[in-house]
């Protein structure tokens, strides 16, 4: 199983880059893991978009969810065109409901997952939702964050883990889904000077670390990066708590 970066920056891109999108694949299977602004044109540098068909969004900021609102328009199943996918199924949050409702379009299938409302309060440590897709087997948790949100983890047939954070603060949910990942995807929005922004429902990078450790995983990838950070400060940072770690690139592949 590998992931494929698309983009790695929040919440904005800079010249050149894009925000949040990952490509999980194992074998034959492909799934789509965030769609960022920048991310729909990366993707068809690397995949060919009849091979699109599942689509997870971690929770519904634009920083994360805006490329799909015109990738969407690549979903057509009259059959005229094989190029493109006939169907896309897209696994979100169910709020807010104004934007989930956003998501739809003809050959587009909408699931919300459930557990994740604002009222709800499931056990963090399992799964609110698992599905299959393919060869991979896939489970979120729900986790902390303004608007609701999960952790995904994904587990191939072999048994190897790819765990990705969503935004979120350190929580339950969060731990459950790392614990013991081959590959921890991690979000690192802030260095500690600016921790006091990032407590309402983002990490510092020496959070993401601190998390890595203690749920056990082999290697930490840093992404969700302030695009005026000087990342050698940020991954410095983060291994005072977690030293198998290193800061995404973009176009770069990651396998275990």
């Amino acid at each position: 199983m590998e992931v494929l970066v698309l983009g790695k920056y929040s919440p904005f891109p800079p010249a050149g880059g894009a925000c949040s999108g990952y490509w999980l694949s194992s074998g034959d299977t492909g799934i789509l893991l965030e769609c960022g602004p920048g991310v729909a044109s990366r993707l068809q540098a690397h995949v060919p978009l009849s091979k699109l068909s599942t689509v997870i969004l971690s929770h519904l900021h634009f920083d994360h969810i805006s490329d799909f609102l015109a990738l969407r328009y690549a979903a057509t199943p009259d059959g005229r065109y094989r190029q493109l996918p006939p169907h896309i199924t897209v696994y979100a949050p169910p709020e807010p409901a104004g934007t989930f409702s956003m998501l739809s379009y003809k050959g587009v299938e909408t699931v919300a997952v459930p557990g994740l409302g604002h009222n709800e309060a499931p056990d963090e440590s399992v799964p609110v939702f698992e599905i299959t897709v393919g060869s991979i087997k896939v489970s979120f948790f729900k986790v902390e964050h303004p608007y609701p949100a999960c952790a995904v983890r994904f587990e191939d047939s072999n048994g190897k883990v790819i765990a990705y954070s969503g935004d979120t603060r350190p929580c339950q949910g969060l731990y459950s889904a790392a614990q013991g990942a081959d590959l921890f995807l991690c979000e690192a929005s802030a260095i500690e000077e600016d921790a006091e922004f990032a407590s309402a429902g983002h990490m510092t990078a020496v959070q993401a670390g601190e998390v890595a450790r203690k749920a056990g995983v082999k290697r930490l990838l840093l992404t969700h990066i302030w695009p005026f950070y000087d990342e050698g400060i940020l991954l410095a940072e983060c291994r005072t708590s977690f030293e198998r770690c290193e800061i995404v690139g973009e176009g770069k592949r990651y396998s275990v």
